[in-house]
Parts: structure tokens; C-alpha cells; sequence
């Protein structure tokens, strides 16, 4: 079963007010530590989804360099968060992925054991269309879908992500993964929220 992962990297930071994946941490940059997680998982591959306009400074060269890693513009990244997921599910589709992992670049905290056993969840039950993270019940991502899903993903636009798709019924045909550490699914939007980040160095 090759499962990949979609790393969305192209989002605008407005709340930030700056490009918040380049933001220093430690000797590290914020977008660059949930993509060293990703390159050391069971993924098979992780497709970075970035804005055409993005130099890519952020991400340090040895994982540029990874032979898992591959740097995807999207061109039509502002008009949404959906055509990012696209792009990228596109590409999953292109190159016969029995699954996505969706991921963000801005949650720094998510761990290999994360990924690992949301990937090992799906290869037991292959016929699972999706292995999703809940904190305090509610679903986040990361979120892992099966090939079964692409039509569904391709088909959003706008500002929607794949969690407009994970609701009522539907939520039978998958299995939620309890994360009951609030900081794994932390993500950095806000300055206050990077200031939280500096704390934990």
C-alpha cells in the first residue's frame, strides 16, 4: 500500500502577517518541523504544496534534497485551501497513492507515532475511507484518506479543506483517532500562537 503525504504549505499567513513558515525556530523554521516529521515517517513520499510565489527559504536543503520530498507550486493556492488539497491530490491520483495523508505545515508538534499508526490503522482495515485525528472530539488534521476519496476531494473549492467532507454519516466509513495531547494538533496562526510555540523551545 503506497500511501503519500500532502503537505499544505501555501497558505497566506494573514493572520500572521508575515510569512509565518519562514519564522525562526531554535535552528529551525516553523514550516520546516512538521516536514522533518513527514520525511522520517512511513510515508512513502511527502508532496509540498507551496504558493508560485514562495522561494522555498524556509526549507532547509537536506530536505529539499530528500529523495521523498517533492516541491509542488500551485498556482491557484489563493484562491482557497481546497486548491491546494487539489493540487496535491492530483498528483497522488497521477502516481497510483492507495492514500493521502493530509498535513499542515503550521503544526509543528505532530509525531512520527502519529503517522505511523494512522498509516498502520489503514493498512489493516483497507477498505477504511479515511483515519482522521479528533481533539476533544473534534476533527483536525492530520487526516489519512484512501484512493476512494479523491473524487470527492477533487470536487471542493474555495477556503473549504478535506474536513468539510468528514461529517454525519460519512463519519461511519472511517475511523477517529483520539489525540488526548492538545499541544500534538497545535497550530500557529497568530503571533500570540508563535509566542506559545518560542515557549516550548
Amino acid at each position: 500500500m503506497k500511501i503519500v503525504g500532502v503537505y499544505l504549505a501555501a497558505g497566506n499567513s494573514t493572520r500572521m502577517g508575515t510569512h509565518k513558515l519562514a519564522l525562526p525556530i531554535g535552528t529551525m523554521s516553523l514550516g520546516s518541523l512538521a516536514l522533518e516529521t513527514a520525511l522520517k515517517s512511513p510515508l512513502d513520499k511527502v508532496y509540498v504544496i507551496i504558493k508560485d510565489t514562495d522561494d522555498t527559504e524556509w526549507i532547509p536543503p537536506h530536505m529539499k534534497d530528500n529523495a521523498k520530498c517533492t516541491i509542488i507550486q500551485c498556482s491557484t493556492s489563493n484562491e482557497g485551501q481546497s486548491e491546494s488539497l487539489r493540487c496535491g491530490i492530483q498528483h497522488a491520483q497521477e502516481r497510483h497513492a492507495d492514500g493521502v495523508l493530509v498535513m499542515l505545515a503550521d503544526q509543528p508538534f505532530i509525531t512520527v507515532q502519529m503517522i505511523s499508526e494512522m498509516i498502520n490503522c489503514m493498512r489493516k482495515k483497507p477498505a477504511c475511507r479515511f483515519v482522521a485525528t479528533t481533539s476533544n472530539q473534534v476533527i483536525m488534521p492530520p487526516v489519512l484518506f484512501s484512493s476512494y476519496m479523491y473524487p470527492d476531494l477533487l470536487k471542493l473549492r474555495g477556503d473549504k479543506g478535506a474536513r468539510a467532507i468528514l461529517q454525519g454519516d460519512f463519519l461511519q466509513k472511517g475511523k477517529l483517532l483520539a489525540c488526548n495531547d492538545k499541544r500534538l494538533v497545535f497550530d500557529v496562526d497568530t503571533t500570540a500562537d508563535y509566542e506559545i510555540l518560542k515557549g516550548f523551545e
